[in-house]
C-alpha cells in the first residue's frame, strides 16, 4: 500500500492539492465524512490526546493492510493538522459505494460519544472545513456532493456519529 504519511496546516491544503493533480480513472465527484471512533480523542484505551503522529499513519497503513485493503481514506484530520495518507489523486477505500469517485476524510474522534462542537472536537472540524472548502473549490464541487459515510446505502454505520446533524454540518462548512 502507497500512503502519503505526511501533515500540514489547513493553509497548506491548496499547495498540497496542487501538486497531485487528476489522474484517471479516479473521479474526484464527492467528498465523503468519517469519524476514527477508534482511535477517539481521549478514550483511556485508544485515545489521541496529542493528536495523530507519524508512527499512528503507519499504524493505520499495517491496519488496513491487514484487511487487505490496497488503500485506505484519503485524509486524516485531527485538532493539530490534515494527515494525508492515501494520494489524493488516487482511489481510495472508505466507503463501499463512494470509493470509486469520492475523497475519504476520515475525523480523528468518536463522535457517537465524544462533543465535535467544542474543544478538541470543535478544532477538528474546523480543520476539516478548511480541507472540505479547498476540496469544494478546487474540484468545483457543491454542498450536494459532500456526503457522510452512513449516506452510502451499502452501510449501517452511523459514521461521522451521531452527533454530527448534517445540515448542521453543511451550515458549519458555510461559515
Amino acid at each position: 500500500m502507497k500512503i502519503v504519511a505526511e501533515s500540514f496546516q489547513p493553509n497548506q491544503i491548496k499547495a498540497y492539492l496542487d501538486a497531485h493533480p487528476y489522474k484517471s480513472p479516479f473521479s474526484r465527484d464527492l467528498v465523503v465524512i468519517h469519524h476514527t471512533a477508534s482511535p477517539s480523542l481521549d478514550g483511556e484505551e485508544d485515545g489521541r490526546p496529542n493528536g495523530l503522529t507519524a508512527q499512528h499513519i503507519q499504524n493505520l497503513k499495517s491496519y488496513y493492510e491487514s484487511l487487505g485493503w490496497s488503500s485506505g481514506p484519503h485524509f486524516f484530520v485531527d485538532d493539530h493538522q490534515i494527515w494525508a495518507f492515501t494520494p489524493v489523486n488516487e482511489r481510495g477505500t472508505h466507503a463501499k459505494a463512494f470509493n470509486k469517485n469520492g475523497i475519504g476524510i476520515e475525523m480523528l474522534g468518536d463522535y457517537d460519544s465524544e462533543d465535535p462542537w467544542s474543544g478538541r472536537g470543535l478544532k477538528v472540524l474546523e480543520n476539516t472545513r478548511a480541507l472540505v472548502k479547498q476540496l469544494v473549490s478546487q474540484y468545483d464541487l457543491t454542498a450536494n456532493d459532500i456526503r457522510f459515510h452512513r449516506d452510502d446505502p451499502q452501510t449501517s454505520k452511523t459514521c461521522p456519529g451521531t452527533k454530527i446533524n448534517k445540515q448542521q454540518f453543511l451550515d458549519f462548512l458555510a461559515q
